[in-house]
């Protein structure tokens, strides 16, 4: 797996498993904007490079801070 897909990976982990609200609450990504991605209104590789970067940042602390 490249580097892309495995960051698209993560992110659809993310969208999976947290509501919009909460991933918007702590991402600092729009609410609707992480909606239209989870219902597939956007795909993840049409999203802004800015969004991506935000979301994968908030799953990596995610999964770091469940770890500890």
């Amino acid at each position: 797996m490249n580097e892309i897909e495995t960051i698209i990976s993560e992110i659809e982990k993310l969208l999976a498993n947290n509501t919009p609200y909460s991933i918007s609450k702590n991402s600092g990504v729009p609410r609707q904007t992480v909606t239209d991605l989870k219902v597939g209104n956007t795909k993840i590789k049409d999203a802004k490079f800015k969004t991506i970067i935000k979301l994968y940042e908030y799953q990596k602390s995610s999964e770091n801070n469940s770890e500890c």
